[in-house]
């Protein structure tokens, strides 16, 4: 039984998009088998798999970056996403001098990721964190 006071989050979901994305290489796009995951205990990120020959490639993102890069660039660091022509989102993952350039179809993005708003309202992830591991550390 949980403590008074003590925040008990909603169960966890989860929910997966295996997309096929494009991988932007000397002007000709490869397409690359990917996996999108999204997991309510983790409300405010999302992890992309790339299946490539040589292994998988994981990177995680933050879920509103993702949809605020289908309308307009946006991104720091190592991450960068914008809108393309033909109703295209580009990722840029990686160091400018040597990062890879993944596109999606924006409309699959945009579909995807109103199913995560389902799940996870914007404005409600810290719902669905279970704050207990972190505030029993606290009472320590």
């Amino acid at each position: 039984m949980p403590e008074t006071g003590s925040p008990v989050p909603p169960p966890s979901r989860e929910i997966k998009w295996k997309a096929t994305a494009h991988l932007v290489a000397e002007s000709c796009r490869v397409p690359l088998p990917t996996t999108v995951r999204y997991r309510s205990r983790s409300p405010f990120t999302l992890q992309l798999t790339l299946h490539t020959p040589t292994g998988d490639v994981v990177w995680n993102l933050e879920r509103d970056m993702l949809f605020t890069g289908t309308d307009k660039p946006t991104g720091i660091g190592e991450v960068h996403i914008r809108p393309a022509p033909y109703d295209q989102v580009v990722l840029r993952l990686g160091a400018p001098s040597a990062c890879a350039l993944i596109t999606f179809e924006r409309g699959h993005v945009l579909r995807w990721l109103s199913t995560s708003y389902t799940l996870v309202p914007a404005g409600t992830e810290s719902d669905h964190i279970d704050w207990k591991p972190f505030l029993d550390v606290l009472a320590g």
